[in-house]
């Protein structure tokens, strides 16, 4: 399994907000994307906002780059007791069919939590490369990697590096949480 550093922040601006003032930053777009998630976790695990941190350190996700590929991922979380993400891993293996993978997964004792749907917009200035979502029905979030798609170098060798890097763009963020999950936003607004 790959271990990966991220941060995520939600933005105070409308998509459409961040985009120009990224633009005006001297950001270009790399890559613009819709993503297509299903959420799945084991069937003996109640879907509740007690049960949070349980649901996302350890689920599976279907995923659909819309025109691109198409991923089957496990992801694996270590959360700490403020809520903030100390660890990830992933392993993803290409497939074909999502709704055969959808079948497939089921039949594993897995069941859908939620899909999710946002447009991606992966901006670079040549140094640092950040993602900007638009989460349909839970608003915009901006993600940094630690490691770039398209550059050679990173955005940091920590989580401080990182979040520093990010700061220095003085984007209109909500500075107090940094490990935000677009996914607990989602469940929380359906429960």
């Amino acid at each position: 399994m790959k271990e990966e550093l991220e941060i995520c922040v939600r933005a105070k601006e409308s998509f459409d907000e961040v985009y120009k003032k990224m633009l005006d930053l001297g950001f270009h777009v790399q890559e613009d994307f819709i993503l297509k998630d299903i959420y799945m976790i084991p069937n003996d695990i109640s879907i509740s906002l007690e049960n949070e941190n349980l649901i996302f350190s350890n689920y599976i996700l279907i995923r659909e780059t819309v025109g691109k590929r198409k991923v089957l991922a496990l992801k694996q979380k270590k959360i700490n007791e403020k809520g903030e993400i100390i660890n990830q891993k992933s392993i993803k293996c290409p497939i074909i069919d999502i709704d055969k993978t959808y079948e497939f997964i089921k039949a594993f004792g897995y069941k859908k939590i939620f899909e999710i749907t946002d447009h991606n917009i992966l901006m670079s200035n040549g140094k640092n490369e950040i993602y900007i979502q638009d989460v349909k029905g839970v608003g915009t979030y901006i993600e940094m990697e630690q490691n770039n798609l398209l550059l050679k170098n990173n955005n940091g060798n920590n989580i401080e590096e990182m979040k520093n890097t990010l700061n220095s763009y003085n984007l209109n963020i909500d500075d107090n949480d940094y490990f935000v999950r677009k996914a607990a936003d989602v469940l929380k607004s359906i429960l």
